[in-house]
């Protein structure tokens, strides 16, 4: 019995031992079963974050990709725009040569034109000496009064002055001439007329007669207002005379001082006094009237003021004393009789002109233009003014100009779409090109800019 119960002691301490190696082996099992669970979390983590991460790295190749064409467009519109300056600097250039080769020219001619006013004028002054200033003013025609009233008024003010005496022989000789301030046709009896045409008889007798008209201008006096308003309508005419004309001379020196007469109170116009002894040393002593203190494009007429501005806007290139005709016009033309006066005398051409010759900035002369859209009696007048090639190529250029912005755009479309209602007017449109800039204006306007759109689709409209 002993001997069993030893061997069953003996068994159950092997038992023992082997169950306690299997509770060991069974916490060993559950260990690794955990450190895999653990390792397949973790797995499932990391699949998930490369996901992302190869997500994200797709995004910014695509992005990289993006700016890449963005800037491989800009550098290809770069090469494009800079070879556009390239061809337009070589076009200059070339323009640039041949305008001085022809300077050369009207230099030369120009030379010859002076001599050939001076003999003119040597013979002008005998004939008049012989015929006498004061027979020659009793022959006027009755129907030339009012164009050669400033030579009656010089006559009878300041007659004493060399310079009016000279200014008043001219404008006699012109009108016993037979010829009219609004004319060129001329007197075939004459021997000017027979020696040279009758364009370049008129554009001497407009040089001649510009540089006396400024020292004239510089001795009115302010008890003659008439002799004034129609010392400026002669100024005017002769300009607008010259600016029409093929043959441009010039006379730089004489604009200047017409424009500083204009633009500046006397007192501090630069225009130098004559060295004649006869001629009378102060502005007003001569004529018996107090000097102005205000430049004559501020004067209380309204006649004087436009053809004041006018004549500033022809003659001054200073960006300040231009800003200032420009911002008073613009105030003039609130009324109605001086809108009529504006477009009487040819405003809008000399607006046109200071547009394409970049005078003056953008802002106002397209405000001027918006003004005289408004409705008022002279508003068929002033459409018929712009109805002409030089309105349409002028407002071409400036729908090219990157600087025009956007409220200006939509003050010129407002003018543009009266214009497109007018029928004689869409071969204009067609021929300036000015349709095919509105249709692609168009397509790349903003929507947010109703305004603007539905006026272009109006022109549209009306040009189908």
């Amino acid at each position: 019995m002993m001997t069993i119960y030893e061997q069953l002691k003996a068994e159950r301490q092997s038992q023992q031992q082997w169950e306690k190696e299997l509770q060991e082996r069974e916490g060993r099992l559950k260990q690794q079963e955990e450190a895999f669970g653990k390792l397949a979390g973790l797995e499932e983590m990391l699949h998930t974050r490369i996901l992302a991460v190869e997500e994200k790295h797709q995004q910014e190749v695509s992005q990289l990709q993006d700016l890449l064409r963005e800037r491989s467009k800009e550098n290809r519109r770069l090469k494009s725009s800079f070879d556009t300056i390239k061809e337009l600097n070589d076009s200059m250039k070339k323009q640039l040569n041949e305008i001085s080769e022809q300077n050369k020219k009207l230099e030369s001619q120009s030379k010859r034109v002076q001599a050939r006013l001076e003999n003119l004028q040597r013979k002008y002054e005998h004939g008049i000496a012989s015929r006498g200033c004061v027979k020659n003013t009793e022959c006027i025609k009755p129907s030339k009064k009012e164009k050669t009233a400033a030579s009656g008024k010089l006559n009878n003010k300041v007659s004493s002055g060399p310079t009016s005496l000279k200014l008043l022989g001219v404008l006699l000789d012109w009108t016993l001439d037979g010829r009219t301030f609004s004319s060129v046709a001329g007197n075939e009896e004459k021997v000017v007329s027979r020696c040279l045409p009758a364009e370049l008889v008129l554009n001497e007798r407009c040089l001649k007669v510009l540089p006396l008209l400024a020292d004239q201008l510089h001795h009115a006096p302010l008890s003659e207002p008439d002799l004034l308003l129609n010392l400026l309508r002669l100024i005017h005419w002769a300009l607008r005379r010259m600016d029409s004309s093929t043959q441009h001379v010039a006379l730089s020196a004489t604009l200047r001082r017409i424009g500083e007469e204009v633009s500046k109170p006397p007192a501090q116009s630069t225009v130098p006094q004559s060295e004649d002894p006869d001629m009378p040393k102060s502005c007003s002593g001569a004529a018996g009237g107090a000097c102005r203190s205000w430049p004559l494009y501020r004067s209380p007429c309204p006649h004087t003021r436009i053809l004041s501005t006018l004549i500033i806007l022809r003659t001054v290139t200073q960006a300040d004393v231009l800003a200032q005709a420009l911002d008073s016009l613009h105030a003039e033309l609130m009324s109605e009789e001086s809108r009529g006066l504006f477009i009487h005398y040819g405003g809008v051409s000399v607006l046109m002109s200071m547009i394409r010759a970049g005078r003056g900035g953008l802002h106002t002369p397209v405000d001027i233009l918006m003004q005289l859209t408004e409705q008022s009696r002279f508003l068929n007048t002033f459409l018929d003014a712009c109805s002409c090639e030089e309105f349409f190529r002028t407002a071409s250029q400036l729908l090219k100009n990157p600087r025009l912005e956007v409220p200006s755009v939509e003050k010129l479309s407002i003018l543009l779409q009266k214009l497109s209602s007018i029928r004689k007017n869409r071969r204009l449109f067609e021929l300036s090109s000015l349709h095919l800039q509105i249709q692609e204006l168009n397509h790349k306007t903003n929507h947010t800019h109703t305004f603007l759109c539905l006026n272009l689709r109006s022109i549209l409209h009306n040009l189908k």
